[in-house]
């Protein structure tokens, strides 16, 4: 679990600091998509199969599938609260929603399958875009702020130690669920939030959500390979896979969503 810890906080300032910097060239739709790369799940997911052996990474996959569903409903609380709250007043209802719907789902884990939460995830994935909420342009109504990305990478820091040590205590699913848990979601929304306004932070909760399904099935494909193919080509073959999709769901989110 020390290793798990280490590759978290190695990892998060690092990918927090490279979506920020993207965000801000090529726009929240692409920093957002880029956040919803496994550059956490994926490592965990690896410590996971080392550590614990395959099948508590291959049992911890429902888990994250749950935790997905969860993110989609963090998502559009958040968003839905923005309107007309503040960042902190967003950031509550939206880990409240994220709670609840995983707390629920978690009740009902053992009623479905493997197959059947990854497929949920999806389609519920594919819903969400479509229902989306799309705000109209308007003027920032933001603030600026100096050094945002060290104040980002130091809040990411400090809350995924903890996230860490609350998993480390329980079994393969909540394992799983805290997997996706929104992190770097929720900087994100909470940074764009107040420097760029609603607005900016529908833009950016959106490309998150086309990457969703592209992260769902990266995950997915661990919970198949794995027992059958060593790490390496699991891991190799999931992401490329997370990628292609990925750019596949940009191209149909702009043409079709």
């Amino acid at each position: 679990m020390m290793n798990t810890l280490l590759i978290k906080i190695i990892m998060m300032p690092l990918v927090i600091g490279g979506v920020t910097i993207a965000s801000k060239k090529w726009g929240n739709s692409v920093g957002g998509m880029i956040a919803s790369m496994p550059w956490i799940a994926g490592p965990i997911m690896l410590f996971f199969t080392l550590e614990q052996g395959v099948d508590f990474a291959v049992n911890s996959v429902k888990g994250i599938m749950i935790g997905v569903i969860g993110v989609l409903a963090f998502c559009f609380a958040y968003i839905y609260a923005a309107l007309t709250s503040k960042w902190y007043v967003s950031l509550f209802f939206a880990y409240l929603a994220f709670v609840t719907t995983t707390v629920l789902l978690k009740i009902c884990e053992n009623l479905v399958n493997l197959d059947s939460w990854f497929v949920i995830a999806v389609v519920v994935s594919l819903i969400s875009l479509k229902a989306f909420p799309k705000l109209e342009p308007q003027e920032s109504t933001g603030q600026r702020l100096k050094h945002d990305i060290y104040l980002r990478m130091l809040i990411i820091t400090v809350f995924v130690t903890l996230i860490t040590y609350l998993a480390k205590i329980l079994g393969p699913t909540w394992s799983g669920i805290l997997t996706p848990f929104p992190i770097i979601t929720a900087i994100l929304a909470a940074f764009t939030h107040y420097t760029q306004g609603a607005y900016g932070t529908s833009i950016i909760l959106r490309g998150i959500l086309t990457g969703l399904i592209g992260f769902a099935t990266f995950l997915f494909l661990q919970a198949k390979f794995l027992p059958n193919f060593p790490i390496a080509i699991a891991f190799a073959i999931a992401i490329v896979v997370n990628i292609l999709l990925n750019l596949l769901m940009r191209v149909m989110v702009s043409r079709f969503v």
